[in-house]
């Protein structure tokens, strides 16, 4: 229960989050625009020699994606007794290069039939489509088509890893099904807290998690529904001891640990979301200011508060974490260079631990 909920002052903290949600909250449109994009890949996938079926995956499919819409993921599983050379389980062991781009061209041909500028190219992952067509809102959604193979006796499937050419055990539709599981009160709800969670740390030029590992850890600790406040203050808190402690294990239980983004150590990934906890307290704490609430979710969301209240001191160590000069030199001008500690903290250039 919210601190707002026993009294009738009004609770500023889930009301300003809630207004970021909806501002950061992806149109229907687009989301149909990358849907219908998925579905027109997927149709043509499953027609591919060998396929058994297709699946969805990825933020979309998880309805966990913030405005804009930029991808769609999706997948197409090829049967190994049909494609015999291929995966681990093969005698041949074979790579996922060759297969992966026969499925390209038999894709692209349908494709280009609705989408004649559309174009192609094998990613680490799965066969990247871009359809160079944007929609009335400028919106030109991609489409990432995992080429998987089953797996002889094991849960999962062999997804491509074309850096080693080789291929990586995974469940992505696991993945899927953990995330859009019933009760529905409790799936949107952690939905929700995934799309703030990754509002907030997308803001830092090495963001402190990937987009799966949030999921991940939602899955983990967001279990019950609570206040969006409170819900995001819990994530937050849990995954700081979490990253702390480890890398976090695949929910499915079928790849291993899930990495950490380029650059960045468990100790400072760990810091940045204990100050990303701490600032959402704040601001719970503070419910019945609204002005007070707007300084503390600033630190998260300052593109959604731009007119927010802030100390000269966070505005350049926001603006040192995005990498932009122009902020910096502005803040430095206003502010004494003693107060500024953002290497020490969590800054572009801090050490590696």
């Amino acid at each position: 229960m919210s601190y707002a909920a026993l009294s009738d002052v009004p609770d500023h903290a889930e009301d300003v989050l809630e207004e970021i949600r909806v501002e950061i909250s992806a149109s229907d449109e687009d989301l149909a625009e990358a849907r219908e994009r998925r579905a027109m890949v997927l149709d043509a996938g499953g027609d591919f020699e060998g396929a058994l079926r297709t699946f969805v995956s990825g933020s979309v499919a998880h309805a966990d994606v913030n405005n804009p819409v930029s991808d769609a993921d999706c997948g197409v599983v090829l049967d190994r007794r049909t494609h015999d050379d291929l995966g681990p389980d093969s005698n041949d062991q074979g790579g996922p290069d060759s297969v992966m781009d026969k499925v390209r061209q038999h894709v692209m041909a349908s494709v280009r039939e609705t989408y004649p500028l559309a174009r192609s190219r094998l990613i680490k992952r799965a066969v990247l489509i871009k359809f160079n067509e944007p929609n009335a809102d400028g919106v030109d959604p991609s489409v990432d088509l995992v080429v998987a193979l089953t797996r002889k006796d094991a849960q999962g499937l062999w997804i491509p890893n074309r850096e080693y050419d080789d291929w990586d055990a995974s469940d992505p539709e696991e993945h899927t099904r953990l995330l859009t599981a019933k009760p529905k009160s409790l799936r949107v709800h952690r939905a929700r807290v995934i799309r703030l969670v990754k509002a907030a740390i997308k803001h830092d030029s090495t963001s402190a998690l990937i987009s799966f590992n949030i999921e991940a850890l939602a899955l983990t600790h967001i279990t019950v529904v609570l206040t969006l406040g409170e819900s995001l203050q819990l994530f937050f808190d849990k995954a700081a001891s979490d990253i702390k402690a480890g890398l976090t294990e695949d929910p499915a239980d079928v790849s291993g640990q899930i990495k950490l983004p380029d650059g960045i150590t468990r100790t400072r990934s760990s810091k940045r979301l204990r100050f990303f906890a701490d600032k959402v307290q704040e601001a719970l704490d503070n419910y019945d200011d609204r002005e007070a609430v707007e300084s503390a979710l600033a630190e998260l969301y300052p593109d959604q508060l731009p007119n927010a209240q802030r100390s000269s001191k966070a505005t350049v160590a926001d603006a040192i974490r995005r990498n932009d000069i122009a902020g910096i030199r502005s803040g430095l001008a206003i502010t004494p260079t003693a107060i500024i500690k953002p290497t020490r903290a969590y800054g572009h250039h801090a050490p590696s631990s």
